[in-house]
């Protein structure tokens, strides 16, 4: 492995993260505007897009590994610039994640008001009673 391989693929990272934080905004934006088909889009586009970024960052990492600390030092910049917008990025999902949650349990709240479950009491096996989930409603977790 080369140094200019190690470049090509920070290179690549970059610009694969600079389109999930682009993507990410949009994402956002669509929670917010309840454009459930644009949704399903962009989540799709930034599945795609994380599945890329993992196949590039073992790349990287087996290149980093095969270089010395010497041809690695001049890339030293570039690789905290990545990591701060991968942090950024992971930031944005768990507040995404986190409103997704708040949202599902509102709701799940309020469906179970409206339409309580019937049956028996559910039990976990420490012995604790389970709140039924309704059985109409599904909510899934994308982050």
């Amino acid at each position: 492995m080369k140094v200019s391989d190690f470049e090509v693929v920070l290179n690549e990272e970059e610009v694969l993260l600079d389109g999930l934080n682009e993507k990410q905004f949009f994402l956002r934006k669509a929670i917010s505007e309840k454009n459930w088909e644009n949704l399903s889009e962009i989540i799709s586009i930034i599945n795609t897009k994380c599945e890329k970024f993992a196949e590039l960052d073992e790349k990287r990492q087996a290149i980093q590994d095969s270089l010395s600390s010497s041809e690695v030092r001049p890339y030293f910049e570039k690789l905290s610039a990545l990591r701060s917008k991968l942090l950024k990025f992971n930031i944005e999902n768990q507040a995404l994640m986190r409103y997704v949650n708040i949202t599902r349990d509102f709701i799940r709240g309020i469906v179970e008001n409206v339409i309580p479950q019937s049956g028996t009491k559910v039990y976990s096996k420490y012995g604790t009673i389970v709140q039924p989930q309704p059985s109409s409603v599904v909510v899934d977790r994308l982050f």
